[in-house]
């Protein structure tokens, strides 16, 4: 037997992939890895009388081969609301294409975010559809956080800590990417030995089969994070930092203990988990760092890249360039050069996070010529709404590639805070990762309709011509702000109080176009299309309509409300509450749409009662309150999810409607205060329920077509 990186080895995992993904037919299909001489991966197809080839650098390159065959082929695809492909009974065949080799050595995954807003619960049959779907993708540089709670356990102990205070730090499960992030600690926790053990073990396998297909998966690095009761122990240089309703400790880097503490962290890191030479630290994320000169700027540079190759002499630094445009006041051009310019350039590698719409590498002079990658951001906390900017994705590296100051452009990538969204984005920025650019993006849009819905008709392209300009051509950086998760307020002008996000604000009228496509898309589904693509996109459509008819109608009943006219009142704050009840209806239609399936995940890794009320309220609070009762980060993930709407945002819009309605009534003045406060106490009520969350809707295993039937005649008025 081939060790595992050895061809054989690795042809035989890719063979298994294409076992997993087409079942059956795979027999059909042959694998080969054939290890590239250069940098960059390359595949190639070869489809005759015997059957399918698919030849490439890697497991990584052979499924992408198999994503362009079916699609340029066969006329389907694989994404991750369409997980399997519809085969002809023959396959085609279309003789040996011309090898693709891909422009860029590095195409990324994932955000530190996503492992809270999307991972944090999902098991290993879960973790190893998305490894499929990554291949399929073209992704060689994933993140990897899962896990690696165990090595920071063992550091801690090692450095002094027990064992109570170190799971105390830690804190819980879905609060992990923001103590990586050095963020916050101690929140929701303790973290129980249990979920540490286990998530050891699946964080082995995740890597695993990362790298038996090929990838070069990211550790985590060191950035000076570490508890209080080291540091007081410790009698160590350190400073507290403030992020939103929270608080850090971080070391001095000139504070023995930061290599200390980084150098065994990285140890027991690497004896758990093995290294690909790529390290994820970011010292200050969304904190000011305290220090003004570039100098000592520089020194924290120094300090955090040295905790790494003091364990591995070929580490690489992968840093977020979120900071340059997230903190852009302090980063100054002298301090961002002094902290880049610290680190040679084949120590680091620059993630331009938000390059589709704040992209930093003009400002920074290019990343000082460090190799950096193009990053979609995309989506925020999980937040609801279509949207996306096709345009610029489809040449946006391609243009900053050949600019003079992003000539060290070493890849693209996905950095998005939460998957499960527009899956059309990501289908084309894995054509951008192999060919560099997609010119055209209308025939492009061609090509995805005839392999997301096997077929083509006139409807279906207009549909999606209008779905191109009404939300995927935005210029803004978000979907519009959607009223349902909006919080309820009686101040001022008795609106919603908008999530802290970046998204457009909100709007009572649909972007020109969206109706128009609402009715294409309905027109054309049948029966058997509900449950598939058509009947998710249908949902995400009308989904849309509503947010928009949602917000009028609050609007109304807001204004109605301050000029005191109680019928008007009564009549728009009806609406409103129909309406939101209507969406959740909706959703539940919808398995990607559920909130008990991320419950249910998450009391999945529960050992005993105790934990799996814990791992639950970690579930809820993040989708929620966030952080504490009067979070400034209130409702940042909140979710167009079936329960979620029902049993938590209909709550508090009914509970508004009530206040004013009483107020109406005996003439008295709106009791803001009082309001908030019941408001508050009514959310910590949810977050520590562990009720039934199933939305009780007329048929929670209705056709998605069914309800987007019903629902049109009511909303006719978005039509117009």
């Amino acid at each position: 037997m081939s060790p595992p990186g050895e061809p054989d080895a690795r042809s035989a995992a890719a063979q298994q992939l294409l076992g997993r993904l087409l079942g059956d037919r795979a027999a059909e299909f042959t694998a080969e890895v054939v290890p590239a001489a250069g940098e960059c991966d390359w595949y190639e197809i070869d489809s005759g009388p015997d059957g399918v080839t698919l030849r490439g650098s890697s497991g990584v390159a052979v499924a992408s081969a198999l994503r362009r065959y079916l699609r340029t082929a066969c006329g389907t695809q694989i994404t991750w609301d369409a997980p399997v492909p519809r085969l002809p009974h023959r396959l085609p065949r279309t003789g040996t294409t011309a090898r693709t080799t891909s422009p860029y050595r590095h195409r990324y995954h994932f955000n530190v975010c996503t492992f809270g807003y999307t991972t944090a619960f999902w098991d290993w049959a879960r973790w190893e559809r998305h490894i499929d779907w990554m291949a399929l993708h073209g992704v060689t540089t994933p993140l990897a956080m899962t896990g690696l709670e165990a090595a920071w356990h063992r550091a801690l102990l090692a450095t002094g800590l027990d064992d109570e205070a170190a799971r105390r730090f830690l804190g819980g499960p879905a609060y992990l990417p923001w103590n990586w992030l050095a963020s916050l600690d101690g929140w929701a926790g303790p973290l129980p030995r249990s979920w540490i053990d286990a998530h050891a073990d699946l964080g082995r396998r995740i890597l695993d089969r990362e790298r038996a297909l090929g990838m070069r998966p990211v550790l985590q690095g060191f950035s000076g994070h570490v508890p209080r009761e080291l540091v007081a122990a410790r009698g160590a240089r350190a400073t507290t930092l403030p992020w939103w309703d929270f608080e850090v400790g971080m070391l001095d880097p000139r504070d023995a203990l930061f290599q200390e503490f980084g150098t065994t962290l990285l140890t027991e890191q690497t004896r758990l988990f093995g290294t690909d030479h790529l390290y994820a630290a970011d010292p200050f994320i969304e904190t000011t760092p305290p220090v003004d000169e570039p100098a000592e700027l520089a020194a924290v540079a120094r300090a955090v890249h040295g905790a790494m190759t003091a364990v591995d002499e070929r580490a690489t630094w992968v840093l977020q360039a979120w900071p340059f445009s997230y903190r852009s006041r302090y980063w100054t051009p002298p301090r961002t050069r002094a902290f880049l310019d610290a680190i040679p350039d084949d120590g680091m590698l620059v993630l331009d996070l938000w390059a589709e719409h704040r992209p930093v590498w003009r400002s920074t002079d290019g990343h000082r010529g460090k190799p950096w990658v193009w990053c979609m951001l995309h989506n925020l906390g999980g937040r609801p709404g279509l949207y996306g900017k096709l345009d610029e994705i489809a040449t946006g590296a391609a243009r900053a590639g050949a600019d003079p100051h992003g000539g060290s452009l070493a890849g693209t990538g996905t950095s998005t805070e939460a998957f499960g969204s527009d899956p059309v984005l990501y289908e084309l920025l894995a054509d951008v990762a192999w060919q560099g650019a997609v010119d055209d993006v209308p025939a492009w849009l061609e090509t995805w309709t005839r392999a997301r819905y096997g077929r083509t008709t006139p409807a279906l392209l207009r549909a999606w011509e209008l779905l191109h300009t009404a939300v995927y051509a935005s210029e803004g950086p978000g979907p519009p702000g959607s009223v349902v998760i909006g919080r309820p307020t009686l101040a001022g002008d008795l609106r919603h109080e908008l999530p802290v996000h970046l998204a457009d604000p909100p709007s009572p009228d649909p972007p020109a176009g969206l109706a128009e496509a609402w009715t294409l898309l309905a027109g054309e589904a049948a029966k058997e299309d509900s449950a598939g693509p058509l009947g998710r996109d249908l949902c995400d459509v009308t989904a849309q309509l509503l947010t928009h008819a949602a917000c009028a109608h609050q609007w109304r009943a807001a204004d109605a409300a301050v000029a005191r006219d109680a019928d008007r009142f009564h009549r728009a704050a009806g609406e409103l509450l129909d309406t939101i009840g209507d969406l959740d209806d909706l959703l539940a239609t919808r398995p990607e749409y559920r909130l008990d399936t991320w419950l249910a995940d998450a009391r999945a890794w529960a050992t005993t009662p105790a934990d799996a009320d814990l791992y639950e309220g970690n579930a809820r609070r993040l989708l929620t309150l966030w952080g504490h009762t009067r979070s400034e980060l209130h409702d940042y993930s909140g979710r167009h999810w079936a329960g979620l709407v029902r049993t938590f945002h209909l709550p508090r819009w009914r509970s508004w409607y009530e206040h004013v309605a009483r107020a109406l009534e005996t003439g008295s003045p709106y009791p803001a205060e009082e309001f908030e406060a019941s408001l508050l106490a009514q959310e910590e009520r949810w977050v520590a329920d562990r009720g039934a969350t199933t939305p009780p809707g007329p048929d929670t295993a209705a056709a998605t077509l069914d309800v987007v039937r019903t629902l049109m005649p009511r909303y006719r008025v978005l039509r117009r």
